[in-house]
């Protein structure tokens, strides 16, 4: 088994934003008496089961779950989600997203007309059903937000025309959870958003206080309840520029003081896995050293509901990325033990009869004939290739890492600066100083490490002096909230979304 654990070093951490297809297939498989097993699946389809470190083929411990897909009847979430609900706590992580992007897009229903009254009941009895399930399911939770996107690209679904509508409403989310919430059953994230710079200041300036043990304790009765970490929303978790203020503004007002966990909400690019890393590092040598950054994506499995695949990292100077193309699926190859391309502890055990199951006149599973040239998956087949691009995904974080390592170890007097930056528009390769990794992943890790000295007197300065410097990081917007924008980034191809479990896939993602 490869325990991608231990190669995880003091990394920011990748949390798989894990889809529920993928989970409760899981579950299926193991009481499926009739389900297929590949021959080189030794530990049977539960060695799909990846947070597990016995008995699967691949290890990883960390991961996000939404409330927004999972099974919230508390009577069923054991036996419907058992790959996150029955894991070994001691041994895993889990992320609990509190569904605040399904609330905006429909998904989970709520009265927008009656949102912002503090006593409505349907409000109160979503944040109820959301609250017991983070407690029940998470390691670290989100407190119930309402995406600033829900006034913006969701505002014809929410009715909500002002940013300012989604801070109340959140902000009564929030009182509703500091009242009711088990002090020590999961660890609450405060939710910072904002769709741009006053938007952002606006949320963190409305609800920073529920982060301060001093107004806590004052005005719930129990320290205890205070929030114990923060994630960053909207464009605060894309645009480098607000994400340092942000994080300024936390170290420097002594709120990262027993905040030992932030995450960035859709955030999959390499190159912020290595941002990322950077900045945990400053933070916890000068900060909090029991800090830790995470981001998540949901692209391994998105993509696969198209009929994509990841099917190799590349790393150069001028870019860190993962290869998405369409996936092997072809009705010729029913039956073929050609062995997989793409290997890993997945791909090296399935051949490609293992993927392309199904051939012309095989009845599908609304027992009509297969046409030629239909697809040849069925439900397993989606499965393994999920697995193989988790597997993927992960591994090409802890790469370009490595990578990063090498410049960023390298004697200080040899090391490139960020003030030896050019503004070049013509020429991108202007600023390539490495042959291991790109100029912006060196560059920042020499930003970081004076911008949050505590020694450096106006860190501010250099964030409006360097806005530029910082915006080429910058990716997305306020509008991706929960949205990996890395589903397709570096695909060839879209297009190969008429699978019949697609629309199944894309519901429970």
């Amino acid at each position: 088994m490869k325990d991608l654990g231990k190669t995880q070093k003091d990394y920011a951490i990748y949390l798989p934003a894990l889809s529920s297809f993928y989970v409760k297939q899981l579950k299926k498989l193991e009481n499926d008496e009739t389900a297929r097993v590949p021959a080189g699946f030794e530990l049977g389809n539960e060695g799909l089961n990846f947070l597990s470190d016995k008995d699967s083929y691949y290890h990883y411990p960390w991961g996000l779950y939404s409330a927004g897909h999972a099974q919230l009847d508390l009577s069923k979430a054991d036996a419907d989600d058992k790959m996150v609900q029955q894991r070994d706590r001691t041994k895993n992580v889990i992320l609990g997203d509190s569904g605040g992007f399904q609330v905006a897009t429909g998904v989970i229903k709520m009265d927008w007309s009656n949102a912002k009254d503090p006593n409505d009941p349907e409000r109160l009895a979503l944040c109820e059903k959301i609250l017991r399930w983070l407690e029940k399911t998470s390691d670290w939770s989100m407190i119930l937000d309402v995406p600033s996107s829900a006034s913006g690209f969701y505002s014809h679904k929410t009715g909500l025309t002002e940013q300012q509508d989604t801070i109340d409403i959140t902000v009564l989310n929030i009182d509703y959870f500091m009242k009711n919430r088990v002090p020590g059953a999961t660890k609450f994230l405060n939710v910072l958003s904002g769709n741009d710079e006053d938007g952002s200041d606006t949320w963190y300036n409305s609800v920073i206080k529920f982060s301060d043990p001093k107004y806590v304790a004052e005005t719930y009765g129990d320290a205890n309840r205070t929030l114990e970490g923060y994630a960053f929303a909207g464009n605060n978790k894309s645009n480098m520029y607000l994400a340092l203020k942000r994080l300024l503004d936390l170290s420097r007002g002594g709120m990262l003081d027993g905040k030992d966990w932030i995450h960035f909400l859709g955030t999959g690019k390499l190159n912020w896995a290595c941002f990322l890393t950077s900045i945990q590092r400053q933070l916890r040598k000068h900060y909090n050293p029991n800090i830790t950054l995470s981001f998540d994506a949901a692209s391994p499995f998105v993509n696969t509901a198209y009929g994509q695949c990841y099917s190799y990292n590349y790393f150069s100077p001028k870019r860190f990325g993962y290869f998405m193309d369409r996936a092997i699926d072809h009705q010729d190859l029913k039956g073929s033990d050609l062995p997989m391309p793409f290997q890993g502890p997945i791909m090296e055990r399935l051949t490609a009869g293992d993927f392309c199951i199904m051939g012309a006149g095989d009845l599908d599973k609304n027992g009509k004939p297969k046409e030629k040239g239909a697809t040849s998956w069925d439900t397993q087949s989606y499965l393994y290739y999920m697995a193989h691009s988790v597997y993927n995904h992960i591994t090409a974080v802890q790469e370009a890492n490595r990578l990063a390592d090498i410049e960023r170890f390298r004697p200080k007097s040899g090391r490139p600066h960020y003030t030896q930056w050019i503004r070049d528009k013509k020429n991108k390769g202007t600023n390539e100083i490495s042959p291991y990794a790109p100029y912006s992943v060196i560059l920042f890790d020499s930003f970081v490490e004076e911008l949050f000295d505590p020694a450096t007197k106006d860190p501010y300065a250099m964030l409006r002096d360097y806005r530029v410097f910082l915006d080429e990081m910058s990716f997305g917007g306020a509008e991706t909230d929960r949205v990996s924008n890395l589903f397709f980034e570096d695909s060839e191809d879209t297009e190969n979304a008429d699978h019949e479990n697609f629309e199944d896939i894309m519901e429970n993602t």
